[in-house]
């Protein structure tokens, strides 16, 4: 991509601050000690030993032993009715309009246990599908520069 995803149009602190307005506990999985002055809430570092997003994943629920709503830092045309969408859903992996697992917007149920994997469509595996097409594109990842640059022009 070029740049940090999860500072581009400062989206984590923006759903942070959506979230604790409504009583939400935030926890931003920020990577390392140095990012924890970028956001807004408190932060959890990876571990060092890991090497996947399914790995972060999986030592966080470890160590988190209540329901967990993921949310990614690159869904920048979530909007507070996809949210609460999202906050209120069942357990399970979203499912978008185009038949894609989002599993970074899974809701992990309290005492789940997720299996050790790299991969987050092993991780969440047994997790149930929750259908949201109805999002439609407001489930988008970004993850190439054309992208950005069309969000960037459709914010002006």
């Amino acid at each position: 991509m070029g740049e940090d995803k999860a500072l581009l149009f400062d989206s984590v602190n923006t759903l942070t601050d959506i979230l604790t307005s409504r009583d939400h506990r935030v926890i931003v999985a920020c990577g390392g000690e140095e990012r924890a002055v970028l956001f807004h809430a408190e932060c959890w570092f990876d571990p060092e030993d890991s090497t996947s997003l399914g790995e972060v994943v999986h030592a966080f629920v470890q160590q988190h032993d209540e329901e967990i709503q993921l949310f990614p830092c690159d869904m920048y045309n979530l909007d507070k009715a996809a949210i609460e969408a999202i906050l209120t859903q069942p357990p399970g992996v979203p499912v978008d309009m185009n038949g894609q697992e989002q599993y970074t917007l899974a809701r992990i149920p309290q005492g789940c246990n997720l299996p050790t994997s790299k991969s987050l469509k092993h991780l969440f595996s047994e997790l149930s599908r929750n259908q949201m097409e109805s999002l439609g594109a407001r489930l988008e990842n970004f993850n190439s520069p054309n992208q950005i640059e069309h969000q960037n022009k459709s914010n002006r």
